[in-house]
């Protein structure tokens, strides 16, 4: 009963602050700006933005402002006749011929089509952008490795560059571009070249690893290496005034940790169809704050909501709450690497302790209690029911007993021997719940003595990402409509596998998956890869994603999509009267 006078408690005590959040939001803005200075559309956003160079962008926050600032050679908008559905439709290219083996993509962009600077956008723009992504890796630069060349051409350029660092100098020649398949035929035409046909590559050029980027505006932000010539980029690039994209929209203000606002761009080649003239996306760590903000008709969307606060919302039949399945699953990630962080060995690379780990916990609790929105219990990476005819391999529930065994299997009867485990997690939303209820459950079952470390959003993302932790709170996110987006995660040469987790047989069942034509025999390669994972269990998975939104009455263009994104170009807010909605 806990969780429920949790849930009163939070919701009890909005009357008694909301004056003073009021004032408070008064002072706000007027010292900012908020929907009385202009604002058509305001939302809270899932958490502080990271990033927003596409090159870096990974998390789903700044995914959803990414898609307001600029445009892929596709793009996705609301289906004709079901709005809660996005669909891949022609962006910056006009025209898209493919070839008749369905590896050569030519896209024609658009003649209109034009920076928030007035500058056109051409073909060149996508090749510096592709091929920035392949000299300065990032978390999806192996999506790249589809077009022919491009795995061999950042290996090849990644070798010279370290080579030159040890020696001083290399006689291993130059990486040479053009050996991979994107060619700019002319200013408008762009030609791809793929190691093989990929059903789903539209929706790939329509995600941010593959947005154009405009060399001319990062040119006084170039950080060049004198000794290997390696070229960086000073993130400031990404701040404004210096942002230029080719997106709906322009980067008008970042104020850190509080709000960008957006304002229509004035060049954009399909601005008769952009709903909002500007969009402030605010921020805050506290779950209640956002939640009280919404309530005094500042926000027009809240776009995650408390899983209390939306719980005990439903039950008193409040019309604007939403909840609806998501695209994703939460997990906890373990280091599988050899050496924990610090340079001790480390206990978890055994796959008989992760597996341990991942049956001694009871998942029903965790959703009954904390999760509260009908979270489906997790024994898979990939949730089921999205993909017709996969296999949806599942690992085991809860099971004590072996979970005992397998640890004293490992060397560690009870837990004995066994070192204090680490768990990090970011601290905004319910992650402290869950850690304490599964560090307990660890302790009871296993006898693994867990110690808590609750970390600021952008720290617990770096840490997560250099692998500087021994388990840590985590969750994927399917980006585009394959099964491949949740498999891709864990190949050993991709920036999203946080694990450290390497397997040859998983890599070469998702290679051979990648080139098999036959749509059956593919979801049955990739099927048996997560089995594989599901067995070595370097996650645990804990529960699939339900999303829960708050939606004021009169909002249009907020979908109920699974993957939690949103296509800023086509939200309207309420009509406002008087200057105030």
């Amino acid at each position: 009963m806990v969780y429920h006078l949790r849930a009163m408690a939070r919701l009890l005590v909005i009357p008694l602050v909301l004056l003073a959040l009021l004032g408070g939001a008064v002072i706000w803005s007027g010292a900012m700006g908020s929907r009385d200075a202009g604002a058509d559309f305001v939302f809270v956003n899932r958490g502080d933005i990271k990033t927003l160079d596409p090159n870096s962008i990974s998390w789903l926050q700044d995914i959803r402002v990414a898609y307001g600032l600029w445009e892929g050679l596709c793009t996705l908008e609301p289906k004709a006749g079901d709005p809660d559905e996005l669909v891949v439709v022609n962006g910056a290219a006009e025209r898209i011929d493919v070839s008749d083996d369905a590896t050569v993509y030519t896209f024609h962009l658009r003649p209109d089509g034009r920076w928030t600077n007035g500058d056109p956008v051409v073909a060149g723009d996508f090749v510096f952008a592709w091929r920035r992504m392949l000299e300065e890796p990032a978390d999806y630069t192996y999506l790249h490795y589809y077009i022919k060349g491009a795995r061999e051409y950042q290996q090849a350029y990644a070798a010279r560059v370290e080579a030159v660092r040890a020696n001083g100098a290399t006689t291993q020649p130059a990486a040479d571009y053009a050996t991979v398949g994107v060619t700019a035929l002319d200013r408008l035409t762009l030609r791809v070249t793929l190691n093989h046909p990929v059903t789903f590559f539209r929706d790939l050029v329509a995600f941010p690893p593959f947005f154009p980027l405009h060399a001319g505006s990062m040119k006084s932000f170039r950080v060049t290496d004198k000794a290997t010539g390696h070229v960086t980029y000073r993130k400031a690039f990404t701040h404004p005034p210096h942002l230029v994209g080719n997106g709906p929209f322009r980067l008008a203000e970042w104020v850190l940790r509080k709000r960008l606002r957006l304002a229509a761009s004035e060049h954009y080649w399909d601005r008769a169809r952009v709903k909002s003239r500007v969009v402030d996306v605010l921020s805050f760590q506290d779950p209640q704050t956002s939640y009280l903000k919404y309530e005094t008709d500042d926000v027009d969307w809240l776009a995650e909501v408390a899983n209390d606060t939306a719980a005990e919302l439903k039950k008193r039949g409040r019309k604007d709450v939403h909840t609806f399945p998501g695209f994703g699953t939460y997990f906890y990630s373990i280091n599988c690497q050899d050496k924990l962080p610090g340079g001790a060995a480390n206990p978890l690379r055994d796959a008989r302790v992760r597996r341990a780990l991942a049956l001694a916990v009871d998942r029903k609790p965790l959703v009954d209690k904390i999760g509260l929105i009908g979270q489906p219990p997790a024994t898979s990476f990939v949730p089921p029911g999205l993909f017709a005819g996969y296999p949806e391999p599942q690992a085991p529930g809860y099971e004590p007993d072996t979970a005992r065994r397998l640890l004293a299997e490992a060397g560690y009867p009870g837990g004995k021997g066994l070192p204090i485990i680490s768990l990090i997690y970011n601290t905004e939303g319910d992650h402290v719940l869950y850690a304490q209820n599964v560090a307990k459950q660890w302790g009871d079952v296993l006898g693994v003595r867990i110690t808590l470390e609750g970390l600021e959003n952008k720290k617990f993302a770096t840490r997560l990402h250099d692998k500087d932790y021994a388990i840590a709170r985590a969750s994927w996110i399917g980006d585009y409509p394959d099964v491949s987006t949740f498999t891709d995660k864990y190949l050993s040469d991709s920036d999203n596998n946080d694990s450290g987790w390497v397997n040859k047989a998983y890599d070469d069942l998702c290679a051979r998956a990648a080139r098999e034509a036959n749509a059956t025999e593919r979801l049955k390669l990739l099927g048996q890869a997560e089995q594989i994972l599901l067995d070595e269990m370097p996650i645990v998975p804990v529960f699939h994603y339900v999303n829960a939104y708050l939606i004021r009455e009169g909002v249009k263009g907020v979908p109920l999509d699974p993957r939690n994104q949103v296509m800023l170009k086509f939200v309207q807010g309420r009509s406002r009267e008087g200057g105030r909605r």
